[in-house]
């Protein structure tokens, strides 16, 4: 919906949602979506790319269904908070249906796999000698996501082709020297 968008990753037994982008509407849409498609299959995962509404205003609507998030390390401690906050004005679903807080913050990276794929989180964020990347390429702590029997690599807000051709600027180098240091 919007200019917003989100990449649904079927794994066995569960799913991985990338983004909840502006909030508790657009999620429940996601969410419904993804059971219709993936019947049986609960959201295990919630990755967010980064901490800003656009991409994580959302995030209390798959607490409430049970999902862990996963976040930039940077932006663990502040995400965790704001989830915990309580919405007592206008109730949303964590306000109806309190469920455990679970953020995990992905320093470099984390793999998730079973018997039908790999799911690879990486920080753009994090460093390394043999491929510095550049700090605070639109925030300070990014997720790219490659799902890698796929061949699809997830990354938002750093780089945005519409048809032409992607001009080196930090935030491209920045996915560049990532994936170059993971994959």
């Amino acid at each position: 919906g919007g200019t917003a968008n989100n990449l649904i990753v079927a794994m066995k037994d569960y799913l991985v949602v990338f983004d909840a982008p502006y909030g508790e509407l657009q999620s429940r849409w996601t969410i419904d979506a993804a059971k219709a498609k993936y019947p049986g299959k609960p959201i295990k995962y919630l990755v967010l790319t980064h901490h800003h509404m656009d991409h994580a205003g959302g995030v209390r609507t798959y607490v409430a269904e049970g999902a862990t998030i996963i976040v930039p390390s940077q932006s663990a401690d502040y995400l965790e908070k704001a989830i915990k906050n309580p919405h007592n004005l206008f109730p949303d679903a964590l306000q109806k249906n309190p469920q455990p807080v679970k953020v995990y913050g992905v320093f470099e990276n984390m793999t998730i796999r079973d018997e039908t794929g790999e799911l690879r989180v990486y920080n753009t964020a994090a460093g390394a000698e043999t491929a510095p990347r550049v700090a605070g390429a639109h925030v300070d702590g990014m997720l790219i996501g490659h799902v890698v029997n796929r061949k699809i690599v997830y990354v938002t807000d750093l780089i945005s082709p519409r048809g032409a051709a992607i001009p080196r600027a930090p935030e491209t180098i920045a996915v560049g020297n990532t994936l170059k240091e993971f994959d």
